[in-house]
């Protein structure tokens, strides 16, 4: 037997569509800001690593070319999860922002391997670096990177796809201290070999930051408990409702971050017999799941005592 939300429900749901659109607008609104602060000082940095010939400007350069390419990724699947709903994408688009996040992670990876390749090559043969020009540029570089980190802090917690050029871009703010690291120790020791290494440093944090997303996005692409929900507590909150005898089929997952979902089949005590009773237990167990966990969409299958055995 299936009941379906009731008007309660349904405003619930609506309020949550509501607020997930506000979100998107505010987020995208903080990734445009993002992109024209990178941009500027992507084109001072190049210069800055060929004039220098810095390995660490120019690492630092190539990451932040990966954090516009990401900023203009996130931008658009953003605009891409705001179309419409239809019968044949019954949620619309909204996953576009978790495969946008999985592309910004794999690119992260690549990003890790093109550098630590140079970087070998300048352990063996350092070449000639002018620390005080690479210290002025990624001091700049630092600026940006920094205000861009700002920018996006506002929304990353609420957006994955606003996590992903998040992710980005602090990781390029770590690599900006490392260039500015490395400009200090030539400058002041005249050694080489710290912009290499500086550069390694920058691969390892990108590193982290790559695999840390990608769990991230698989998790919800393969459809697991969100990490902030607990299956067992979730399930036992359903099951000390006064009319349900026990919980089954209970699966929750996450359409995109932010959007959990709840389906499960509810087999009612014998007391509970009647619709009323019926509609009383299923508002009363949306309600609990709203306002304890922030499930807003959730459908559940209310099966009265006897039901389930008579179709077995």
């Amino acid at each position: 037997m299936h009941r379906h939300a009731d008007g309660h429900g349904q405003q619930q749901k609506h309020r949550s569509h509501d607020h997930h659109a506000d979100v998107r607008t505010i987020s995208r609104r903080r990734l445009r800001g993002a992109f024209g602060i990178i941009l500027t000082f992507l084109i001072v940095e190049v210069i800055g690593g060929i004039v220098t010939g810095s390995l660490a400007l120019l690492a630092d350069a190539g990451h932040m070319l990966t954090d516009l390419l990401a900023l203009a990724m996130a931008i658009f699947v953003g605009h891409l999860a705001d179309w419409p709903a239809t019968p044949q994408r019954t949620f619309g688009f909204l996953r576009a922002e978790v495969v946008g996040a999985f592309i910004n992670g794999a690119s992260l990876i690549l990003v890790v391997g093109l550098i630590l390749r140079e970087a070998v090559s300048r352990f063996l043969h350092p070449p000639e670096v002018a620390g005080a020009g690479m210290l002025a540029v990624a001091l700049a570089g630092l600026l940006a990177n920094l205000a861009s980190a700002w920018v996006l802090s506002g929304s990353r917690k609420e957006n994955i796809n606003v996590e992903g050029a998040f992710l980005h871009v602090l990781a390029d703010t770590l690599g900006s201290i490392g260039a500015v690291t490395a400009g200090l120790v030539i400058l002041l020791t005249g050694w080489m070999p710290a912009d290499p290494l500086a550069s390694v440093l920058i691969a390892l944090l990108i590193l982290a930051s790559g695999i840390s997303l990608l769990r991230r996005t698989v998790a919800i692409l393969i459809q697991a408990t969100p990490a902030h929900l607990d299956f067992y507590e979730i399930k036992t909150a359903l099951e000390a409702n006064a009319h349900v005898a026990e919980v089954h089929d209970l699966h929750i997952w996450a359409v995109t971050s932010g959007f959990p979902v709840l389906t499960a089949n509810v087999w009612l005590k014998p007391a509970c017999r009647d619709p009323a009773c019926w509609q009383q237990c299923l508002r009363q167990l949306q309600t609990m799941l709203h306002e304890r966990f922030g499930i807003d969409h959730a459908t559940l299958q209310l099966e009265p005592a006897g039901i389930s055995r008579m179709l077995d």
